[in-house]
């Protein structure tokens, strides 16, 4: 028999940072919230996990957005928190032809290092300082805009009544990347393999098909402050989920929504824990690809709609290793290595490492050190292999472990004391995403800023945050994500009965 909750005024489905970013803001204010989560930890893809002793990150990922104007610094700000993290200097090392390549912080360190690898002295000044203006500009606009894309005439008002002086950036939205750099005079092919495998990490696109104005802040991220989580980016989930429980929230793990269905005045939402839950509003996180499965009718026709606008996105092979420490203290924590020969099943053109914190004694304990490593891969080549599949998986660890080996740094001097790896195949039965993808949707020349997924539906008080709505990638992205819908629910509420039904 179902059981039926007391109704909250608002469910969020996924814990995602997104989802995690509305829900903290929302129980902030005193509204009753619930998030309901699938799997055993929150998180989502910005998480961690247990195993064999050691705490892995879902994946090789870094993370910035405490900057000024950047969206996880105003989160600490509204909520009076800080999320537990140690900053790191150099952002990245990239091996890429025998060259070892620092991404500095430092702007005009980096700069420097560029021309040292790729000439055309005066070509990189232009493309850089301009990818400074329009990046620290997308960032503030980004920070002031918290209804785009718009949809209302009051959402273009809102849009234009800000410094008339950003609107100069626009028309970066109709140059790609690549063609800019062209723009600025530069020709040297490594910088554009560079650019490709960059905006891979932070796009999902390469850089003639991401548009400068996007570009922009996804390859100048390594110019930010640039951070680790002690314990794992878990700990950064948990701070926001013990803000949601302080304010009376709740936060349930390995509890999937099976369906959801829109009532007169609420919404039904019912789990695999044989339960029924009931919400004045639902803020989803899951992706628009999952959402068609848990709608009917008319909701379920709008998702189908939407999600079949976007049908390619990247799946992920990772890998969790932990090795003895035998690395320099000064090391940097982030690496892309550049592949110098093809690896059947991995389709970008470099692998991504992200070490744990040599002074996290939760995570580097016991002189190892835990490495997470991960690279593009398509993901319906690995739910087609059926007999195929673990002799294919294990031999792409095993030529992944041998270009560690050859080109990361002292690896070839450390003792491997675990090893595995994952799939697009996993990443399904993790994060229950749709056919294993994760990074969110790619970006593209063929898609206008007005053309993304918007976070409010046709359906009075279902919304959407997560990287398959705007702004799309990365953890900044998806906090941001959070935020708009967070004021987006707040304008509405201001101009419906929804205060009324809650006395």
């Amino acid at each position: 028999m179902n059981h039926t909750d007391d109704i909250f005024d608002f469910i969020v489905i996924g814990s995602g940072m997104g989802g995690l970013t509305a829900a903290s803001l929302l129980a902030n204010d005193g509204y009753s919230v619930l998030v309901l989560e699938a799997a055993l930890a929150i998180g989502g893809c910005s998480s961690s996990y247990y195993r064999k002793g050691y705490i892995f990150e879902s994946g090789a990922t870094t993370l910035i957005g405490f900057d000024e104007h950047q969206p996880l610094k105003k989160l600490e700000k509204t909520l009076g928190i800080s999320i537990p993290k140690v900053k790191l200097n150099p952002s990245m090392a990239i091996h890429m032809n025998g060259r070892k390549i620092i991404r500095f912080e430092d702007r005009s360190d980096w700069l420097k290092e560029a021309i040292r690898h790729f000439g055309e002295e005066k070509s990189q000044e232009k493309f850089w300082r301009t990818s400074y203006r329009v990046a620290d500009t997308v960032w503030k606009v980004s920070e002031q805009n918290t209804h785009f894309p718009p949809q209302g005439i009051r959402d273009w008002f809102r849009l234009f009544k800000n410094d008339p002086r950003d609107v100069r950036v626009l028309p970066f939205a109709i140059t790609s990347v690549k063609d800019f750099a062209r723009d600025c005079g530069i020709s040297n092919p490594d910088f554009f393999t560079f650019l490709d495998e960059q905006l891979l990490i932070s796009a999902q696109s390469t850089s003639s098909d991401t548009p400068f104005l996007f570009g922009a802040p996804a390859i100048t991220y390594t110019n930010c402050s640039n951070y680790s989580v002690p314990g794992g980016f878990v700990i950064m989930a948990e701070t926001l989920r013990d803000v949601i429980t302080k304010y009376g929230g709740e936060v349930k793990t390995k509890e999937k929504v099976l369906s959801l269905s829109q009532q007169d005045f609420s919404f039904e939402v019912k789990t695999s824990k044989n339960k029924t839950y009931l919400a004045r509003q639902v803020i989803s996180n899951i992706p628009v690809w999952n959402m068609e499965e848990i709608t009917s009718g008319g909701i379920a026709e709008y998702f189908r709609k939407e999600s079949s606008k976007y049908t390619e996105a990247w799946g992920a092979f990772t890998m969790g290793v932990v090795t003895t420490d035998v690395y320099p203290v000064e090391m940097s924590l982030h690496h892309q290595i550049h592949l110098e020969q093809p690896i059947d099943g991995v389709d970008s053109k470099s692998v991504f490492v992200s070490f744990s914190h040599p002074d996290d004694p939760e995570r580097s304990k016991d002189g190892t050190r835990v490495l997470n490593i991960s690279t593009h891969t398509k993901t319906e080549n690995w739910f087609q292999l059926n007999g195929r599949y673990d002799s294919v998986k294990e031999r792409v660890e095993r030529e992944v472990l041998k270009l560690l080996k050859d080109k990361l740094p002292h690896f070839n001097k450390a003792e491997i004391k675990l090893a595995f790896s994952a799939t697009p195949v996993s990443w399904e039965n993790w994060v229950y995403r749709k056919k294993g993808r994760v990074g969110g949707i790619p970006q593209s020349m063929s898609r206008s800023l007005l053309d993304w997924t918007p976070n409010q539906t046709p359906f009075d008080g279902l919304y959407l945050c997560g990287d398959t709505v705007f702004p799309g990638q990365g953890i900044s992205g998806v906090t941001l994500s959070g935020f708009h819908v967070y004021y987006r629910v707040q304008d509405n509420l201001k101009n419906n009965s929804f205060l009324e039904l809650r006395q």
